[in-house]
């Protein structure tokens, strides 16, 4: 490795025998809307009555931030950690220093979700849905602002950037309503709306995941009711597939995420549901809760919280499993993909080996020049995640290469700034 080149990571193996999610001490009684994870160690909620908690411990204690807002704060999104946005009704704030203090502004709506990207060489990199149908979108970091509509008068429930579809010049941008779905490019003046196979008269959507290749959208159906509904789709997919009582009823499930090929949903009652076959099969994950949650996040595939009423925070750093979980065999390989992804600074790759093997995971660069080997070592069979840092590298596309005795995969990452 050149010496001009410093590169930062740290391995980070996981076998714990503590299972299930942990309920932290929130320190408010306020109900709590979203969680943005910023790195292992750090996340944001934001809740009721403009309620901020930050962690740098991993849950184990929660400080109050001063959101300069009263109101209540309804999402929130970080585009690295320094940067990010949290909205609510009538107000949007911004953070530049990892949530430690925060600037807020006052509109006329009353803002429901919000995606903050890395920017994307000048196409737009912030979401903003409303409860009436509006999208505000900004291609300057949010300088200045633009807006459109997808249903008018239908409450947002998720937007979001894809960034992974083969040969786009600009990402893709994707809203869902409580009832509608739509996709758009630059500039974001036209929807086209997907054929959604719900019912507008007993089905409702509540939450969706936009982030990958793979897309998904939550909710539930009635009539009698209420039933879960999950609604899954690729990239190449013209419609949604609709999966009926995808976990048991009578579940009503508030919100979805997915990271490194795990899908994790979180519920009314405290209910948490894992699936790592895209969604097919569910298996319910033990919390210490029977709050309702509202939503879920993910750093990587093992560390991630949940947050609900009544100041509920749930934390694992084990990706929610039991014992039983724990002990079942590892089969195969496989290299995840980066996360996040694209990436600015940071990122986490993440892998698991079946065997125990020497493994070399090397990053090289667009032309195929290596850039640095992570890792070159023997190491015993089991799941693993890297932190990789290209501070020192300029922005574009990089492939990173897992050997493990026969078994070769490569995937592709990218770095913005």
């Amino acid at each position: 490795m050149k010496s001009s080149l410093l590169f930062l990571f740290s391995v980070l193996t996981t076998f714990t025998s503590s299972a299930q999610w942990q309920k932290q001490l929130s320190g408010t009684s306020e109900n709590l809307n979203d969680v943005a994870v910023l790195n292992q160690s750090s996340a944001v909620v934001v809740g009721n009555n403009g309620a901020i908690l930050k962690t740098t411990d991993k849950g184990l204690n929660w400080v109050s931030k001063n959101s300069g807002t009263t109101n209540n704060l309804n999402a929130a999104s970080f585009r690295n950690e320094e940067n990010g946005i949290a909205v609510g009704n009538e107000v949007i704030s911004r953070t530049s220093d990892g949530g430690e203090s925060w600037s807020s502004s006052t509109y006329v709506d009353n803002f429901t979700s919000v995606s903050y990207r890395e920017p994307y060489f000048g196409e737009p990199n912030i979401l903003i849905g409303s409860d009436n149908g509006k999208i505000l979108f900004s291609g300057n970091d949010g300088s200045s602002w633009g807006d459109t509509i997808l249903l008018s008068n239908e409450p947002m429930i998720a937007v979001g950037f894809n960034y992974c579809t083969p040969n786009l010049h600009s990402p893709e941008a994707l809203a869902a309503t409580t009832f509608h779905t739509g996709t758009t490019f630059s500039p974001l003046n036209h929807w086209n709306l997907y054929d959604n196979p719900v019912n507008p008269v007993w089905d409702i959507l509540t939450g969706g995941d936009f982030y990958d290749w793979s897309q998904y959208l939550i909710g539930w159906y009635g009539n009698p009711g209420p039933i879960p509904l999950l609604l899954r789709r690729v990239d190449s997919d013209i419609s949604w597939e609709a999966i009926y009582s995808f976990i048991p009823a009578p579940n009503i499930p508030e919100d979805i995420t997915s990271v490194d090929e795990k899908i994790f949903v979180c519920c009314w009652q405290g209910k948490i549901y894992n699936s790592t076959d895209g969604g097919n099969n569910w298996i319910e994950q033990i919390t210490e809760t029977d709050e309702d949650l509202s939503a879920i996040s993910f750093y990587n595939n093992l560390i991630g919280y949940s947050v609900g009423k009544n100041g509920t925070i749930l934390f694992t750093s084990n990706g929610g499993v039991t014992s039983i979980e724990e002990n079942q065999e590892i089969t195969e390989y496989n290299l995840n993909q980066n996360y996040p992804n694209p990436f600015n600074p940071a990122t986490v790759i993440s892998y698991q080996l079946a065997v125990s093997n020497h493994i070399i995971l090397t990053v090289y660069d667009i032309l195929g020049k290596e850039i640095v080997t992570l890792i070159n070592e023997f190491k015993p069979a089991g799941f693993y995640t890297i932190d990789f840092k290209g501070s020192n590298l300029p922005s574009g596309t990089y492939f990173y290469k897992l050997q493990a005795g026969n078994y070769i995969e490569t995937r592709k990452m990218v770095l913005t700034k």
